[in-house]
Protein backbone atom coordinates (compact mmCIF):
# COMPACT_ATOMS: atom_id res chain seq x y z
CA UNK A 1 0.00 0.00 0.00
CA UNK A 2 2.77 2.26 0.62
CA UNK A 3 3.23 3.05 -3.04
CA UNK A 4 0.09 3.78 -3.67
CA UNK A 5 0.22 6.54 -1.12
CA UNK A 6 3.34 7.50 -3.11
CA UNK A 7 1.61 7.49 -6.31
CA UNK A 8 -1.02 9.43 -5.24
CA UNK A 9 1.15 11.77 -3.08
CA UNK A 10 2.62 12.86 -6.36
CA UNK A 11 -0.54 13.34 -8.36
CA UNK A 12 -2.18 15.08 -5.38
CA UNK A 13 1.10 18.22 -5.69
CA UNK A 14 0.50 18.11 -9.34
CA UNK A 15 -3.03 18.71 -9.07
CA UNK A 16 -2.77 20.94 -6.28
CA UNK A 17 -0.78 23.39 -8.36
CA UNK A 18 -3.01 22.90 -11.07
CA UNK A 19 -5.85 23.77 -8.34
CA UNK A 20 -3.89 27.03 -7.35
CA UNK A 21 -2.82 27.85 -11.00
CA UNK A 22 -6.78 28.02 -12.01
CA UNK A 23 -7.09 30.21 -9.04
CA UNK A 24 -5.36 32.61 -9.92
CA UNK A 25 -6.55 32.93 -13.60
CA UNK A 26 -10.11 31.38 -13.23
CA UNK A 27 -11.16 33.16 -16.47
CA UNK A 28 -9.43 30.48 -18.95
CA UNK A 29 -10.41 26.89 -17.00
CA UNK A 30 -14.03 28.49 -16.92
CA UNK A 31 -14.13 29.22 -20.45
CA UNK A 32 -13.03 26.17 -21.71
CA UNK A 33 -15.73 24.33 -19.42
CA UNK A 34 -18.53 26.38 -20.18
CA UNK A 35 -17.88 26.01 -24.29
CA UNK A 36 -17.93 21.52 -23.15
CA UNK A 37 -21.16 22.07 -21.65
CA UNK A 38 -22.83 24.10 -24.18
CA UNK A 39 -21.82 21.44 -26.57
CA UNK A 40 -23.08 18.78 -24.93
CA UNK A 41 -26.27 20.41 -24.45
CA UNK A 42 -26.83 22.47 -27.73
CA UNK A 43 -28.86 19.38 -29.25
CA UNK A 44 -31.46 18.59 -26.18
CA UNK A 45 -34.77 20.10 -25.73
CA UNK A 46 -33.88 23.01 -23.32
CA UNK A 47 -30.58 23.68 -25.33
CA UNK A 48 -32.94 24.16 -28.62
CA UNK A 49 -34.89 25.87 -26.76
CA UNK A 50 -32.89 28.22 -25.15
CA UNK A 51 -30.65 28.54 -28.04
CA UNK A 52 -27.38 27.08 -26.50
CA UNK A 53 -25.92 26.12 -29.64
CA UNK A 54 -25.20 29.83 -29.60
CA UNK A 55 -23.79 30.23 -26.21
CA UNK A 56 -19.99 31.04 -26.49
CA UNK A 57 -19.52 33.20 -23.66
CA UNK A 58 -20.74 34.13 -19.82
CA UNK A 59 -22.71 37.09 -21.32
CA UNK A 60 -23.91 35.18 -24.10
CA UNK A 61 -25.33 32.80 -21.25
CA UNK A 62 -27.16 35.17 -19.56
CA UNK A 63 -28.66 36.37 -22.40
CA UNK A 64 -30.09 33.53 -23.39
CA UNK A 65 -31.31 31.72 -20.14
CA UNK A 66 -32.75 33.10 -17.19
CA UNK A 67 -31.55 32.37 -13.83
CA UNK A 68 -33.32 29.00 -12.86
CA UNK A 69 -34.57 27.50 -9.55
CA UNK A 70 -36.41 24.14 -8.81
CA UNK A 71 -39.57 25.36 -10.10
CA UNK A 72 -38.62 26.36 -13.27
CA UNK A 73 -36.60 23.25 -14.23
CA UNK A 74 -38.91 20.69 -12.09
CA UNK A 75 -40.81 20.48 -15.56
CA UNK A 76 -38.19 19.48 -17.92
CA UNK A 77 -36.81 17.21 -15.39
CA UNK A 78 -39.81 15.47 -14.42
CA UNK A 79 -40.12 14.38 -18.32
CA UNK A 80 -36.29 12.99 -18.03
CA UNK A 81 -37.66 10.91 -15.10
CA UNK A 82 -40.31 9.45 -16.74
CA UNK A 83 -37.39 7.91 -19.19
CA UNK A 84 -37.53 10.56 -21.93
CA UNK A 85 -33.57 11.17 -23.42
CA UNK A 86 -32.19 14.38 -24.33
CA UNK A 87 -34.04 16.80 -22.73
CA UNK A 88 -31.25 18.94 -20.33
CA UNK A 89 -28.53 16.62 -20.93
CA UNK A 90 -28.07 13.95 -23.79
CA UNK A 91 -29.25 10.59 -23.20
CA UNK A 92 -31.45 9.29 -20.62
CA UNK A 93 -30.75 10.09 -16.70
CA UNK A 94 -30.76 6.64 -14.87
CA UNK A 95 -29.79 8.19 -11.38
CA UNK A 96 -32.17 11.01 -9.38
CA UNK A 97 -30.60 12.17 -6.08
CA UNK A 98 -33.71 13.20 -3.73
CA UNK A 99 -32.77 16.58 -2.24
CA UNK A 100 -35.45 17.17 0.78
CA UNK A 101 -33.37 20.02 1.59
CA UNK A 102 -33.25 22.90 4.63
CA UNK A 103 -34.62 25.25 2.19
CA UNK A 104 -37.62 23.69 0.00
CA UNK A 105 -39.67 20.55 0.14
CA UNK A 106 -38.99 17.16 -1.53
CA UNK A 107 -36.93 17.91 -5.04
CA UNK A 108 -35.86 14.95 -7.57
CA UNK A 109 -32.28 16.38 -8.76
CA UNK A 110 -30.81 14.21 -11.84
CA UNK A 111 -27.41 12.67 -11.38
CA UNK A 112 -26.09 11.70 -15.06
CA UNK A 113 -22.88 9.22 -15.70
CA UNK A 114 -20.84 12.72 -16.32
CA UNK A 115 -22.09 14.15 -13.10
CA UNK A 116 -20.60 10.47 -11.36
CA UNK A 117 -17.50 10.96 -13.20
CA UNK A 118 -16.73 14.56 -12.15
CA UNK A 119 -18.08 14.06 -8.25
CA UNK A 120 -15.42 11.09 -8.37
CA UNK A 121 -12.46 13.39 -9.38
CA UNK A 122 -13.61 16.00 -7.16
CA UNK A 123 -13.85 13.80 -4.26
CA UNK A 124 -10.26 12.93 -4.83
CA UNK A 125 -9.77 16.98 -5.32
CA UNK A 126 -10.71 16.84 -1.37
CA UNK A 127 -7.67 14.54 -0.37
CA UNK A 128 -5.20 16.65 -2.69
CA UNK A 129 -4.41 19.10 0.10
CA UNK A 130 -3.67 16.19 2.40
CA UNK A 131 -1.48 14.28 0.00
CA UNK A 132 0.38 16.65 -0.95
CA UNK A 133 1.66 17.62 2.08
CA UNK A 134 2.82 13.70 2.82
CA UNK A 135 -0.38 12.44 3.44
CA UNK A 136 -0.13 9.48 1.59
CA UNK A 137 -0.39 6.81 4.84
CA UNK A 138 -4.17 7.73 4.30
CA UNK A 139 -3.85 3.81 2.04
CA UNK A 140 -2.66 2.28 4.69
CA UNK A 141 -5.80 2.26 6.36
CA UNK A 142 -9.46 2.62 6.01
CA UNK A 143 -11.20 5.67 4.48
CA UNK A 144 -14.82 6.09 6.05
CA UNK A 145 -17.10 8.34 3.52
CA UNK A 146 -20.01 8.89 5.97
CA UNK A 147 -23.68 9.54 3.92
CA UNK A 148 -27.05 7.70 2.91
CA UNK A 149 -28.04 4.60 1.92
CA UNK A 150 -27.17 3.21 -1.28
CA UNK A 151 -30.33 0.87 -1.35
CA UNK A 152 -32.12 3.16 -4.17
CA UNK A 153 -35.71 3.09 -5.16
CA UNK A 154 -36.69 1.82 -8.28
CA UNK A 155 -38.98 4.25 -9.82
CA UNK A 156 -40.73 3.22 -13.60
CA UNK A 157 -37.62 3.75 -15.62
CA UNK A 158 -34.91 5.20 -13.46
CA UNK A 159 -33.77 4.91 -9.70
CA UNK A 160 -34.02 7.48 -6.73
CA UNK A 161 -32.44 7.79 -3.47
CA UNK A 162 -29.38 10.05 -1.62
CA UNK A 163 -26.95 11.59 -3.65
CA UNK A 164 -24.24 10.40 -0.82
CA UNK A 165 -25.35 6.99 -1.66
CA UNK A 166 -25.59 6.76 -5.29
CA UNK A 167 -22.18 8.37 -5.46
CA UNK A 168 -20.84 5.34 -2.81
CA UNK A 169 -22.62 3.03 -5.46
CA UNK A 170 -19.87 3.93 -7.89
CA UNK A 171 -16.78 3.99 -6.06
CA UNK A 172 -14.03 2.32 -8.44
CA UNK A 173 -13.86 -0.80 -7.46
CA UNK A 174 -10.22 -0.52 -7.45
CA UNK A 175 -10.35 1.25 -4.33
CA UNK A 176 -13.65 -0.56 -2.51
CA UNK A 177 -11.00 -2.46 -0.97
CA UNK A 178 -9.94 0.94 1.18
CA UNK A 179 -13.89 1.49 2.11
CA UNK A 180 -15.49 1.25 5.16
CA UNK A 181 -18.13 0.83 6.40
CA UNK A 182 -19.26 -2.17 4.25
CA UNK A 183 -21.81 -2.26 1.59
CA UNK A 184 -24.23 -4.10 3.29
CA UNK A 185 -24.07 -1.46 6.37
CA UNK A 186 -23.91 1.87 3.59
CA UNK A 187 -27.60 0.00 2.64
CA UNK A 188 -29.18 0.35 5.39
CA UNK A 189 -31.87 3.23 5.47
CA UNK A 190 -32.41 3.64 8.73
CA UNK A 191 -29.84 6.40 10.04
CA UNK A 192 -29.51 5.37 13.62
CA UNK A 193 -29.19 1.51 12.66
CA UNK A 194 -26.23 2.22 10.47
CA UNK A 195 -24.54 4.57 12.66
CA UNK A 196 -24.67 1.47 15.21
CA UNK A 197 -23.52 -1.09 12.75
CA UNK A 198 -20.76 1.31 11.05
CA UNK A 199 -19.65 1.91 14.73
CA UNK A 200 -18.99 -1.78 15.61
CA UNK A 201 -17.69 -2.68 12.79
CA UNK A 202 -14.87 0.51 11.73
CA UNK A 203 -13.86 0.03 15.85
CA UNK A 204 -11.72 -2.90 15.08
CA UNK A 205 -10.33 -1.05 11.83
CA UNK A 206 -7.50 1.26 11.11
CA UNK A 207 -8.90 4.24 10.37
CA UNK A 208 -6.98 6.90 9.04
CA UNK A 209 -10.05 9.35 7.27
CA UNK A 210 -13.15 10.51 8.40
CA UNK A 211 -15.35 12.28 6.18
CA UNK A 212 -19.14 13.76 6.47
CA UNK A 213 -21.45 16.48 7.72
CA UNK A 214 -19.99 17.60 10.98
CA UNK A 215 -23.21 17.04 13.40
CA UNK A 216 -23.28 13.04 12.44
CA UNK A 217 -19.69 13.01 12.74
CA UNK A 218 -20.07 13.38 15.85
CA UNK A 219 -22.89 11.34 16.19
CA UNK A 220 -21.13 8.48 15.13
CA UNK A 221 -17.85 9.30 17.24
CA UNK A 222 -19.73 9.45 20.12
CA UNK A 223 -21.46 5.87 19.20
CA UNK A 224 -17.87 4.21 18.69
CA UNK A 225 -16.87 5.34 21.85
CA UNK A 226 -19.79 3.94 23.18
CA UNK A 227 -19.76 0.91 21.43
CA UNK A 228 -15.73 0.30 23.01
CA UNK A 229 -16.56 0.82 26.30
CA UNK A 230 -19.57 -1.48 25.69
CA UNK A 231 -16.99 -3.93 25.04
CA UNK A 232 -14.87 -3.38 27.97
CA UNK A 233 -12.65 -0.80 26.43
CA UNK A 234 -11.62 1.99 28.62
CA UNK A 235 -11.49 4.76 26.13
CA UNK A 236 -12.13 8.44 25.82
CA UNK A 237 -10.91 9.89 22.85
CA UNK A 238 -11.25 8.17 19.05
CA UNK A 239 -7.31 8.83 19.24
CA UNK A 240 -7.33 5.78 21.55
CA UNK A 241 -9.30 3.85 18.68
CA UNK A 242 -8.09 4.74 15.84
CA UNK A 243 -4.52 6.49 16.90
CA UNK A 244 -3.59 6.74 12.94
CA UNK A 245 -6.48 8.77 12.25
CA UNK A 246 -4.89 12.11 11.01
CA UNK A 247 -7.78 13.95 8.25
CA UNK A 248 -11.41 14.70 8.85
CA UNK A 249 -12.89 16.11 5.54
CA UNK A 250 -16.37 18.05 6.44
CA UNK A 251 -18.62 20.15 4.66
CA UNK A 252 -22.52 20.53 4.12
CA UNK A 253 -22.35 23.49 7.42
CA UNK A 254 -20.06 26.12 9.06
CA UNK A 255 -17.00 24.11 10.65
CA UNK A 256 -16.58 26.80 13.59
CA UNK A 257 -19.48 25.94 15.79
CA UNK A 258 -18.47 21.92 15.85
CA UNK A 259 -14.60 22.03 15.94
CA UNK A 260 -13.96 22.09 19.63
CA UNK A 261 -15.94 19.44 19.90
CA UNK A 262 -14.90 17.76 17.40
CA UNK A 263 -11.10 18.13 18.32
CA UNK A 264 -11.91 17.03 21.85
CA UNK A 265 -13.47 14.09 20.39
CA UNK A 266 -10.55 12.94 18.55
CA UNK A 267 -7.97 14.00 21.26
CA UNK A 268 -5.16 14.60 18.91
CA UNK A 269 -3.68 16.37 15.98
CA UNK A 270 -6.53 16.51 12.81
CA UNK A 271 -6.02 17.95 9.79
CA UNK A 272 -9.61 19.38 9.22
CA UNK A 273 -10.14 19.97 5.56
CA UNK A 274 -13.36 22.15 4.68
CA UNK A 275 -15.13 21.44 1.18
CA UNK A 276 -18.01 23.07 -0.57
CA UNK A 277 -20.61 20.74 -2.40
CA UNK A 278 -24.09 20.58 -3.24
CA UNK A 279 -26.33 18.04 -4.48
CA UNK A 280 -26.53 19.83 -7.76
CA UNK A 281 -23.40 20.02 -8.25
CA UNK A 282 -20.66 17.44 -7.18
CA UNK A 283 -18.01 19.00 -5.18
CA UNK A 284 -17.63 22.91 -5.71
CA UNK A 285 -14.70 23.52 -3.76
CA UNK A 286 -11.87 23.36 -1.41
CA UNK A 287 -9.77 24.11 1.26
CA UNK A 288 -6.17 23.74 0.02
CA UNK A 289 -4.08 25.35 3.74
CA UNK A 290 -4.51 24.52 7.09
CA UNK A 291 -4.22 27.89 8.25
CA UNK A 292 -7.03 29.31 6.13
CA UNK A 293 -10.36 28.44 6.51
CA UNK A 294 -11.13 29.53 2.85
CA UNK A 295 -11.56 27.05 0.09
CA UNK A 296 -10.47 27.34 -3.41
CA UNK A 297 -13.14 27.03 -6.45
CA UNK A 298 -12.90 23.86 -8.43
CA UNK A 299 -12.63 25.66 -11.83
CA UNK A 300 -12.70 22.40 -14.36
CA UNK A 301 -14.45 20.23 -13.22
CA UNK A 302 -18.28 19.92 -13.48
CA UNK A 303 -19.70 23.31 -12.63
CA UNK A 304 -19.31 26.73 -14.56
CA UNK A 305 -19.85 29.51 -11.91
CA UNK A 306 -22.00 32.96 -11.76
CA UNK A 307 -22.36 34.77 -8.74
CA UNK A 308 -25.19 37.02 -8.36
CA UNK A 309 -25.09 40.01 -5.79
CA UNK A 310 -27.00 38.93 -2.85
CA UNK A 311 -28.67 42.27 -2.49
CA UNK A 312 -29.78 41.76 -6.11
CA UNK A 313 -31.10 38.01 -5.82
CA UNK A 314 -34.92 39.78 -6.44
CA UNK A 315 -34.12 42.36 -8.60
CA UNK A 316 -35.57 41.90 -12.02
CA UNK A 317 -32.29 41.65 -13.83
CA UNK A 318 -29.54 41.26 -11.30
CA UNK A 319 -26.22 41.43 -12.88
CA UNK A 320 -24.21 37.79 -13.09
CA UNK A 321 -20.56 37.74 -13.03
CA UNK A 322 -18.08 34.74 -14.00
CA UNK A 323 -15.43 33.78 -11.72
CA UNK A 324 -13.03 36.39 -13.06
CA UNK A 325 -14.95 39.45 -12.28
CA UNK A 326 -16.42 38.70 -8.61
CA UNK A 327 -14.82 41.30 -6.09
CA UNK A 328 -14.24 39.65 -2.15
CA UNK A 329 -16.43 40.89 0.30
CA UNK A 330 -19.51 40.82 -1.62
CA UNK A 331 -21.91 38.03 -0.51
CA UNK A 332 -23.12 36.24 -4.36
CA UNK A 333 -25.45 33.86 -4.47
CA UNK A 334 -24.30 31.05 -6.74
CA UNK A 335 -25.61 29.44 -9.70
CA UNK A 336 -24.20 27.17 -11.72
CA UNK A 337 -24.22 25.36 -15.23
CA UNK A 338 -23.20 21.45 -14.71
CA UNK A 339 -22.85 18.33 -16.47
CA UNK A 340 -26.08 16.75 -14.63
CA UNK A 341 -27.61 18.88 -17.36
CA UNK A 342 -28.47 21.76 -15.07
CA UNK A 343 -28.54 25.33 -16.32
CA UNK A 344 -27.77 28.92 -14.62
CA UNK A 345 -29.27 26.99 -11.61
CA UNK A 346 -29.21 28.95 -7.96
CA UNK A 347 -28.33 26.79 -5.51
CA UNK A 348 -29.49 28.72 -2.53
CA UNK A 349 -26.30 29.36 -1.30
CA UNK A 350 -24.01 32.26 -0.49
CA UNK A 351 -20.64 32.27 -0.77
CA UNK A 352 -17.89 35.43 0.02
CA UNK A 353 -14.62 35.91 -1.53
CA UNK A 354 -11.80 36.38 0.40
CA UNK A 355 -8.95 37.13 -1.67
CA UNK A 356 -8.83 37.57 -5.54
CA UNK A 357 -5.24 35.86 -6.17
CA UNK A 358 -5.77 33.08 -6.37
CA UNK A 359 -9.14 32.91 -6.05
CA UNK A 360 -10.46 31.68 -2.38
CA UNK A 361 -13.86 32.01 -0.82
CA UNK A 362 -16.03 30.97 2.10
CA UNK A 363 -19.56 29.36 2.46
CA UNK A 364 -21.55 32.43 4.17
CA UNK A 365 -25.17 30.81 4.44
CA UNK A 366 -28.28 29.72 2.51
CA UNK A 367 -30.41 32.91 0.76
CA UNK A 368 -33.64 31.30 2.65
CA UNK A 369 -31.40 30.80 5.65
CA UNK A 370 -30.97 34.69 7.05
CA UNK A 371 -32.47 37.15 9.63
CA UNK A 372 -34.65 39.85 7.99
CA UNK A 373 -37.14 40.52 10.07
CA UNK A 374 -36.14 43.90 11.11
CA UNK A 375 -33.68 45.26 8.20
CA UNK A 376 -30.58 43.46 10.12
CA UNK A 377 -29.66 41.43 7.32
CA UNK A 378 -28.05 38.68 9.28
CA UNK A 379 -26.67 35.75 6.77
CA UNK A 380 -26.49 32.25 8.29
CA UNK A 381 -22.80 32.22 8.02
CA UNK A 382 -23.03 35.56 10.21
CA UNK A 383 -24.96 33.76 12.69
CA UNK A 384 -22.62 30.53 12.91
CA UNK A 385 -19.62 32.60 13.02
CA UNK A 386 -21.22 34.88 16.20
CA UNK A 387 -22.45 31.31 17.99
CA UNK A 388 -18.39 29.89 17.21
CA UNK A 389 -16.95 33.16 18.63
CA UNK A 390 -18.91 32.98 21.95
CA UNK A 391 -18.02 29.45 22.48
CA UNK A 392 -14.65 29.90 22.31
CA UNK A 393 -14.71 32.83 24.61
CA UNK A 394 -16.62 30.99 27.40
CA UNK A 395 -15.06 27.46 26.57
CA UNK A 396 -18.39 26.56 26.05
CA UNK A 397 -18.68 23.43 23.33
CA UNK A 398 -21.90 24.13 21.19
CA UNK A 399 -23.64 20.70 19.57
CA UNK A 400 -26.55 22.31 17.46
CA UNK A 401 -27.99 25.45 17.21
CA UNK A 402 -31.06 27.32 15.92
CA UNK A 403 -32.27 30.62 15.73
CA UNK A 404 -35.70 32.34 15.75
CA UNK A 405 -37.64 35.65 16.55
CA UNK A 406 -38.96 37.14 18.78
CA UNK A 407 -41.46 40.23 17.32
CA UNK A 408 -42.08 43.13 19.15
CA UNK A 409 -45.77 42.57 21.08
CA UNK A 410 -47.58 44.89 23.57
CA UNK A 411 -45.73 44.36 26.47
CA UNK A 412 -42.03 44.77 24.44
CA UNK A 413 -41.60 46.82 21.42
CA UNK A 414 -38.80 45.71 20.70
CA UNK A 415 -38.07 42.31 18.91
CA UNK A 416 -34.89 40.22 19.08
CA UNK A 417 -33.22 37.32 17.84
CA UNK A 418 -33.34 34.03 20.08
CA UNK A 419 -31.25 31.48 20.10
CA UNK A 420 -32.02 27.81 20.50
CA UNK A 421 -28.77 25.90 21.68
CA UNK A 422 -27.93 22.55 22.92
CA UNK A 423 -24.64 22.71 24.17
CA UNK A 424 -22.27 19.90 25.02
CA UNK A 425 -20.67 22.31 27.37
CA UNK A 426 -22.85 25.15 28.56
CA UNK A 427 -21.07 28.58 29.43
CA UNK A 428 -20.90 29.81 33.08
CA UNK A 429 -23.11 32.78 32.03
CA UNK A 430 -25.32 32.14 28.93
CA UNK A 431 -25.90 36.38 29.62
CA UNK A 432 -22.23 36.53 29.36
CA UNK A 433 -22.63 34.28 26.00
CA UNK A 434 -24.96 36.53 24.35
CA UNK A 435 -23.13 39.86 24.70
CA UNK A 436 -20.40 38.03 23.14
CA UNK A 437 -22.00 36.82 20.69
CA UNK A 438 -24.25 40.15 19.89
CA UNK A 439 -20.82 42.00 20.04
CA UNK A 440 -19.52 39.34 17.18
CA UNK A 441 -22.17 40.07 15.07
CA UNK A 442 -21.95 43.86 15.64
CA UNK A 443 -18.19 43.96 14.72
CA UNK A 444 -19.36 42.27 11.19
CA UNK A 445 -22.64 43.26 9.56
CA UNK A 446 -22.99 46.93 9.57
CA UNK A 447 -26.99 46.67 9.26
CA UNK A 448 -26.98 44.55 12.46
CA UNK A 449 -25.28 47.09 14.33
CA UNK A 450 -27.16 49.55 13.57
CA UNK A 451 -30.30 48.39 14.39
CA UNK A 452 -29.11 47.32 17.36
CA UNK A 453 -29.05 51.10 18.32
CA UNK A 454 -32.49 51.66 17.67
CA UNK A 455 -35.02 49.07 16.88
CA UNK A 456 -33.68 45.37 18.21
CA UNK A 457 -32.74 44.41 21.28
CA UNK A 458 -29.98 41.90 22.89
CA UNK A 459 -29.95 38.81 21.96
CA UNK A 460 -31.50 35.53 23.88
CA UNK A 461 -29.75 32.64 24.69
CA UNK A 462 -32.26 29.75 25.17
CA UNK A 463 -29.80 26.43 26.16
CA UNK A 464 -32.39 23.28 25.13
CA UNK A 465 -32.03 19.41 26.51
CA UNK A 466 -29.42 16.93 24.89
CA UNK A 467 -30.88 15.54 21.86
CA UNK A 468 -33.37 17.92 20.79
CA UNK A 469 -32.15 18.92 17.33
CA UNK A 470 -31.58 14.89 16.81
CA UNK A 471 -35.46 14.26 17.64
CA UNK A 472 -36.61 17.17 15.70
CA UNK A 473 -34.51 15.79 12.68
CA UNK A 474 -36.15 12.50 13.40
CA UNK A 475 -39.62 13.62 13.35
CA UNK A 476 -39.00 15.39 9.71
CA UNK A 477 -37.17 12.31 8.64
CA UNK A 478 -34.30 14.20 8.13
CA UNK A 479 -31.69 12.21 10.10
CA UNK A 480 -28.04 11.64 8.46
CA UNK A 481 -26.84 11.93 4.90
CA UNK A 482 -26.87 15.35 3.72
CA UNK A 483 -29.55 16.69 5.80
CA UNK A 484 -28.71 19.66 8.05
CA UNK A 485 -31.00 20.99 10.93
CA UNK A 486 -32.34 24.53 9.59
CA UNK A 487 -30.33 27.81 11.16
CA UNK A 488 -33.24 29.62 11.27
CA UNK A 489 -36.48 28.73 12.39
CA UNK A 490 -40.02 30.14 11.84
CA UNK A 491 -42.55 30.53 14.80
CA UNK A 492 -44.23 27.54 13.63
CA UNK A 493 -40.76 25.42 13.74
CA UNK A 494 -39.77 27.39 16.97
CA UNK A 495 -42.99 25.88 18.52
CA UNK A 496 -42.65 22.74 17.64
CA UNK A 497 -38.98 22.37 18.65
CA UNK A 498 -39.90 23.82 22.15
CA UNK A 499 -42.57 21.67 22.16
CA UNK A 500 -40.34 18.09 21.67
CA UNK A 501 -38.50 19.62 25.01
CA UNK A 502 -41.66 19.71 26.90
CA UNK A 503 -42.76 15.89 26.09
CA UNK A 504 -41.97 13.26 28.51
Amino acid sequence: MRLVGQMAARLARRRLATLRRHAGSPGEPQQELLLRLMDRMARTAFGRQHGLAGVRTPGDLAAAVPLQDYASMAPWWERARRGEPDVTWPGPVRFWAISSGTTAGEKYLPVTGATIASSRRGGFDALVPHLAAGGGDLFDGKLLFLGGSTALRRDGPVFVGDNTGIMALHVPRCLSSWHTPHASIRAIPDWEAKIAAAAAQTAAEDLRLLAGVPSWIVMFGEAVLAHCRAQGRDVTTLAEVWPNLRLFVHGGVTFAPYRTRVLELVGQDLRCTDTYSASEGGMLAVQDTRDDPAMLPLLDRGAFFEFVPLDELGAASPRRFAADRIEPGVDYAVAVTTDAGIVSYLLGDVVRFTQRDPLRLVFAGRTAQSLNAFGEHVSGGELERGVAAAASATEAVVSEFAVTVSYPTADEPMGCHCYLIEFHREPSDLHLFARLLDESLRRGNEDYATHRSYGLRAPVVEAVPPGLFTAWLRRHGKLGGQHKMPRVLDADGARELRGIALLP
